[in-house]
């Protein structure tokens, strides 16, 4: 910070953290990695405070404020402090020594205290803000912006104005009944610089990031939608208007009531809400310049004849318009980041009941033991399939298959050797249906069923003979047995008839066909193509 003549105030220097932005973007300790990186980096710190304060300086002093009222290079200190943190601490000491030696004409161990100070108060309040802030940013949640205000704003103004003070002390340069006065104003000028130049450089340089507004919804190519006409017009109209008003000469500079300039927050409020944080904070540093310049110039409605001090209400209204805006983005954020969170969850919760509904589904339509259809979901497509066949007039083949003396197998063996017996016929079926747009499903016990939608009775006939064939020949190794056992199936096989008015007819006719083989010796297909009950199902204790 400059030597204050006069009472003049100072800068500051910054403190480290790498800000967390919403897209991954490399990280300051990596972008100064290496001692070439370093330098240049510590260079270019000490240039931008350098030129800042040197502009800054000899504006204020064409008007007798000298250095400034409002230290601007506070607000690069922050920001490098911010990025890089004790990295960038040397070029921040560099810069304000040349402006407190080169420019200011300040002594050599006054520079010296007084760059001190400029460089570790805001190392310092970098080092607050980082620890207060949120993760997912500075300026999304209301914790991020106290924390900016504590850390980059108070504390940071408080120990630059202390140590400058101090230093102002020690090398003799400042009677000891002005130290408080210096302090005080060191402070709001420290304060003033950092609020008034900081989030506008955070936000410009990407660092970091707000969500866009919801009238600013992200197209589908992912590119950020420019703002509405009106939102436009907003914008341009409050900066006209700014410009406008801190320009008018004393006697019509009179007709503004200087109440009716904290107004401006309006557009401010709709800017932030409507575009971005970006654009609300590059409108209000824009407002700041019009109305510093305008008023030391005489023009505006913050003459001393109005107001007792105009560059305090200046700074009064920056103040206003700036927490007004970072608090609103971060509520905004908050709110936007739980209606985002809410979305996620219903979204989740859809996902999770529709999975659990499915899985529900699943269960209540698949044999438990064979992971084929169970009895209810087998009819229920069966019937499907006879209704969509009778619309379209097409074919339909059923098969239904009972094994052969799989009850001694399942007493003699015990049931969890049925079990395995059952799981592996099932598995035949799927092999030999692959490719086949079928049904398979269990009715109960050892019987079968297959309906073959678009397949002919002679179809049909055909993969239940495979069908008989692959079981005739599978060894069933049951609970570790040496011998395998063996299984045979009868097959019953039958086609949609014209006078067919229900699935359940083909079912009648499949199993008396099922019947039909196991009368004639079991481990064969029959195709069974008429309604009338054979007689030997008529009284029959054929057992199955």
């Amino acid at each position: 910070m400059p030597y204050p003549a006069q009472g003049g105030l100072g800068p500051s220097a910054a403190a480290a953290s790498p800000l967390a932005s919403r897209k991954p973007r490399p990280a300051v300790p990596e972008l100064l990695a290496g001692p070439g990186r370093l330098l240049l980096g510590n260079l270019v710190a000490a240039l931008l405070y350098a030129g800042l304060g040197a502009a800054v300086g000899t504006f204020f002093a064409q008007y007798g404020l000298f250095p400034a009222p409002i230290w601007l290079p506070a607000g690069i200190a922050a920001v490098a402090c911010l990025l890089g943190g004790a990295r960038l601490v040397p070029g921040l000491f560099l810069g304000s020594f040349a402006v407190n030696w080169l420019l200011l004409d300040a002594s050599l161990l006054t520079s010296v205290l007084i760059s001190l100070s400029n460089s570790l108060g805001p190392l310092a309040g970098a080092l607050l803000t980082r620890a207060l802030r949120p993760p997912t940013g500075l300026f999304t949640r209301l914790r991020g912006v106290l924390g900016f205000v504590a850390g980059c704003v108070v504390l940071q103004a408080l120990l630059t104005a202390a140590g400058g003070t101090a230093g102002l002390l020690v090398a003799g340069g400042l009677p000891v009944e002005a130290a408080y006065s210096a302090f005080s104003r060191w402070a709001l000028c420290e304060a003033g610089g950092v609020f008034f130049f900081a989030p506008t450089l955070l936000l410009w340089m990407g660092i970091e990031r707000t969500p866009a507004s919801p009238a600013r919804r992200m197209p589908d190519d992912g590119t950020r939608a420019a703002p509405a006409t009106s939102d436009s017009v907003v914008l341009a109209a409050a900066a006209g208007l700014a410009g406008l008003v801190f320009a008018l000469p004393p006697p019509a500079a009179a007709l503004v009531q200087p109440e009716a300039v904290v107004l401006l927050t309006i557009p401010i409020t709709w800017i932030t809400l409507r575009i971005s944080l970006r654009a609300a904070y590059s409108l209000l540093t824009l407002i700041s310049v019009v109305a510093t310049v305008g008023t030391l110039a005489g023009l505006g409605p913050f003459q001393p004849d109005l107001v007792p001090n105009p560059l305090r209400a200046v700074g009064m209204m920056i103040v206003l318009m700036a927490t007004n805006a970072l608090v609103l983005m971060a509520l905004l954020s908050e709110r936007r980041e739980a209606e985002t969170l809410l979305a996620a969850s219903n979204i989740r919760l859809t996902a999770e009941v529709a999975a659990r509904t499915a899985e529900l589904r699943r269960r209540a339509e698949t044999d438990d033991l064979t992971g084929i259809g169970n009895r209810g979901h087998f009819l229920c497509r069966l019937r499907e399939s006879f209704a969509e066949a009778r619309r379209q007039g097409g074919k339909l083949a059923l098969v239904v298959m009972d094994l052969d003396h799989f009850r001694p197998l399942n007493d003699m063996r015990g049931h969890a050797a049925g079990d395995a017996a059952l799981q592996a016929v099932a598995q035949i079926g799927r092999d030999q249906l692959e490719g086949w747009p079928a049904s398979f499903g269990r009715l109960g016990g050892e019987i079968f069923a297959i309906a073959l939608p678009g397949a002919g009775a002679a179809e049909g006939a055909s993969l239940a003979e495979a069908l008989r064939a692959a079981i005739a020949r599978h060894s069933f190794m049951l609970n570790g047995d040496e011998v395998p056992a063996r299984l045979t199936a009868s097959l019953g096989v039958t086609g949609l008839l014209p006078g067919d008015i229900s699935a359940e007819e083909l079912l009648q006719r499949a199993d008396a066909a099922v019947f039909l083989a196991k009368a004639k010796g079991r481990n064969r297909v029959e195709l069974r193509m008429v309604s009338e009950v054979p007689k030997e199902m008529r009284a029959s204790n054929l057992s199955r």
